[in-house]
């Protein structure tokens, strides 16, 4: 088990290595944020790439890789294809949360989570849907109270599973579901990233990650302004 597992990453690796040579550079964060409907991987990424050096180029090979994997599943129906899914990155790739440092920042980092395999739910959720869109599968993000899942949305009701749970598969949900789209997606990582950094008294990668926050469409005037509150917040505990 432990020997194909090891095969199973070296042959991503290779594939990596081949993919990553032809990709287009991601656009800055700041260019992401104000297109109206940005790539999810490349928001994401451009976020960690303002708090960290991120190979963003490598992040983006892996997702094709792992695609590459799931890509003859699509069009067996959805159930097929979120059972493909869930055997291709919670099974076969080890892909699961970080129950022992939950709220680590490294968890919020799509580079890192590909690279560890583990991670919070929003960004195990993320690699889940980048992953099935390469391979024409359409699955989305979805936020539940205190949770964040994955759901195909072309079966009734949704199915969802739980990225984080290793693809556990949840019961249909009282309340109606949605799409998560990518700048909300992004705001619920830099939601996390900002407490991380504050728990750690990391003040300035904190206040850069709510910098980050005001830069993305927010939809509501309280929204910001409740932002905008915590990073004076910030700012005033460096004096």
């Amino acid at each position: 088990m432990v020997g194909r597992a090891r095969e199973r990453r070296e042959a991503i690796a290779v594939v990596t290595e081949t993919l990553r040579t032809n990709l287009v550079p991601v656009e800055s964060f700041a260019t992401l944020a104000s297109t109206p409907e940005p790539p999810l991987d490349e928001l994401a990424l451009a976020m960690a790439g303002e708090l960290r050096e991120v190979d963003a180029d490598g992040a983006l090979a892996q997702l094709d890789a792992l695609a590459a994997e799931l890509t003859p599943a699509a069009g067996g129906g959805p159930d097929a294809e979120v059972e493909a899914l869930r055997e291709l990155l919670a099974h076969r790739h080890g892909f699961s949360g970080d129950r022992e440092e939950y709220d680590h920042p490294d968890n919020s980092m799509l580079d890192l989570v590909l690279e560890r395999r583990k991670g919070l739910p929003i960004l195990l959720s993320t690699v889940y849907v980048e992953v099935a869109r390469r391979a024409g599968i359409a699955v989305a993000g979805v936020g539940l109270p205190g949770h964040f899942v994955v759901a195909h949305f072309g079966h009734s009701p949704p199915l969802l599973f739980d990225p984080f749970g290793d693809g556990a598969l949840l019961e249909p949900q009282p309340l109606e579901l949605r799409p998560s789209g990518a700048h909300e997606t992004v705001v619920r990582m830099l939601n996390n990233l900002v407490g991380s950094y504050r728990r750690r008294a990391d003040l300035t990668r904190a206040i850069r990650a709510a910098e980050l926050r005001l830069e993305l469409p927010l939809g509501e005037d309280a929204a910001r302004t409740a932002f905008e509150a915590d990073l004076l917040s910030l700012r005033a505990r460096l004096n």
